[in-house]
């Protein structure tokens, strides 16, 4: 047996995606010693959590991505009443940016996508700017951000953060200092997919200011997760760990089980770099019945790659090849649903979690299942 590390391996999500490193004791290949390293996916530990934004109404914030995943927020929005027709314009586009939050969440990007696009022209009418141009701004801002987001999601970064950019100088002009947060935090999230983890702190240290200052729980936890994010991916294990368990009590305190979940994914994700492999998959097998309870596939799936992952570093591949197949199962379901997205993102969504794949087909010529690996290596192409 050969001793290996794991080098820093990137996570999606929604989602933002953090890396994981993993001292484990396993015969190896070369090949596969290649896949654990920098991999251009999901795996253990340091995801952010995204936190999407609904109009003046108070939402279940969706679901953030483990390993140090970087969280989206909700934000509280319009209350529509003013002349019937605008009124009417108003209370749809509020119906179809809350929509696009719940599909979100279960991971229905071209569901998401199409509800907000068509949010988002009623807020820009020229006779709503010009009525209620208050709630068109904040309408408006509301799902850039949540546009940065499921770019996010979809590893599409530079995008994310165009939009991030759009929406915090409205909040700002508004005076809409929750909002404001939420961007910020999310923004966070991205620089965490690029492996700016100084970023991610620094944007996640202004966030929590804010949250704290509002009195704000649940964006003081998901601020918290993120921090522990950021110190897990410059491997700071430890502190990382400490952060993750201020912030579980919080999501336990507010009933967000999706943070709940996110923390418990990314603790086992800390302990597993601490070679604490055993309780690792503990935690993960404490966040994967929640991921699977609020429907979030993506979320789903990228934990179901990790417990794989995790159970190389055990010395269980017949385990480890259970579940990253589980994980390409549920990837694949989330491909068919994504085809009417552009190529450019279907793309980048598959190349976030090639390397799950092409770890799972090394394990199976291993074991000399070499039919089933190539069909494995030929769901990417």
């Amino acid at each position: 047996m050969k001793n290996m590390r794991f080098s820093q391996l990137k996570v999606v999500v929604s989602i933002a995606l953090i890396l994981n490193i993993l001292e484990i004791s396993l015969p190896i290949t070369a090949r596969m010693r290649s896949l654990l390293a920098p991999a251009a996916a999901q795996t253990v530990e340091g995801r952010s959590q995204f936190l999407p934004l609904p109009l003046d109404r108070q939402v279940q914030p969706p679901t953030a991505a483990p390993e140090d995943i970087y969280r989206w927020h909700p934000n509280p929005g319009l209350q529509p009443l003013v002349t019937q027709s605008i009124g009417d314009r108003l209370a749809e586009a509020g119906r179809l940016l809350d929509q696009g939050v719940q599909q979100m969440s279960k991971s229905q990007y071209q569901e998401a996508l199409q509800s907000w696009q068509q949010a988002l022209a009623i807020f820009q009418e020229d006779r709503v700017r010009s009525e209620q141009p208050s709630m068109s701004r904040k309408g408006e801002a509301s799902i850039l951000m949540n546009l940065g987001v499921l770019y996010s999601e979809l590893n599409r970064s530079q995008q994310a953060i165009e939009y991030f950019q759009q929406a915090l100088p409205i909040f700002q002009e508004i005076g809409d200092r929750l909002a404001e947060a939420r961007t910020l935090s999310n923004w966070g999230g991205v620089y965490n997919q690029l492996e700016q983890y100084q970023k991610l702190i620094d944007y996640s240290e202004q966030a929590l200011t804010i949250f704290q200052e509002l009195g704000d729980r649940l964006g003081e936890a998901n601020a918290l997760g993120n921090l522990g994010a950021g110190y897990s991916s410059l491997g700071q294990y430890q502190r990382a760990i400490k952060y993750y368990q201020q912030a579980l009590p919080i999501h336990q305190e507010v009933n967000d089980r999706r943070g709940e979940a996110i923390v418990l994914l990314n603790l086992g994700n800390a302990y597993g770099k601490l070679n604490g492999y055993q309780k690792g998959i503990e935690y993960y097998r404490q966040a994967l019945p929640i991921f699977r309870e609020l429907g979030d596939r993506n979320m789903e799936a990228f934990l179901l790659a990790n417990i794989g992952r995790l159970y190389i570093a055990y010395d269980s591949p017949q385990s480890a090849i259970q579940f990253l197949q589980q994980s390409v199962e549920v990837r694949e379901s989330i491909r068919v649903q994504i085809r009417q997205l552009p190529q450019a993102d279907q793309q980048s969504y598959r190349a976030s979690f090639s390397d799950d794949y092409r770890l799972l087909a090394e394990l199976l010529k291993q074991q000399n299942r070499e039919a089933e690996a190539q069909h494995v290596l030929d769901l990417l192409n």
